[in-house]
């Protein structure tokens, strides 16, 4: 897991080259890459389920508390990823820009969605600050436990997308550097996940 880290900083940085030979189809809305990215996401989803159940199976209280609280980030993420299911309502096809679909506000159930999130981050927002769970990630820092070289490689990935997409308008590099953000992201969570098992051991 230790060269994980590297391999996404070398696509990172290489991204900007390699984008370029990816069919240009990859970098529409409801493409390929974009697939890719829910899979990435559902599959961190996944991983903190499971590693939440295993603390809770172990009696460990604080990192179970810490990863079930996640989970609605992981959720709001895929949510946004697929256009809280604007991908299901296509209205139209361009040949240059790909697929287009239907607004928010014209789906069945949009004026419900900006509520919905808005009351998942207040509830989420209350779960931090009564169970401290903010506090966690200062105490990994101050323990040397935090994956700090990950999470700048996520952030990095990210701007790098922001830039591929205001800056340089390459759709494909935005996408391809999403998908390595969002494997930096579960790369981070798992090193969390780890960095807390330790400290309950210690």
């Amino acid at each position: 897991m230790k060269f994980c880290k590297w391999f996404l900083l070398v696509g990172v940085l290489l991204s900007y080259f390699i984008t370029p030979y990816l069919p240009v189809s990859w970098g529409w809305e409801n493409s390929l890459l974009e697939w890719l990215q829910v899979a990435i996401l559902a599959l961190g989803l996944l991983l903190t389920c499971v590693w939440w159940q295993e603390a809770r199976s172990a009696g460990d209280i604080p990192a179970a508390r810490f990863l079930i609280w996640a989970i609605p980030l992981w959720l709001l993420m895929i949510g946004r990823e697929l256009s809280w299911g604007r991908v299901f309502y296509p209205s139209g096809f361009h040949a240059i820009d790909g697929p287009s679909f239907l607004p928010l506000s014209q789906l069945p159930y949009g004026p419900f969605v900006n509520p919905l999130i808005a009351v998942i981050i207040v509830v989420w927002l209350c779960g931090v600050i009564k169970y401290g769970l903010y506090k966690i990630p200062y105490k990994l820092v101050q323990e040397r436990r935090f994956p700090v070289t990950e999470m700048v490689i996520t952030i990095l990935a990210f701007v790098t997308a922001e830039l591929g997409e205001r800056h340089l308008h390459l759709q494909n590099m935005e996408e391809f550097d999403e998908c390595l953000a969002y494997l930096g992201l579960i790369l981070t969570a798992y090193c969390v996940k780890n960095a807390l098992r330790k400290t309950i051991q210690k």
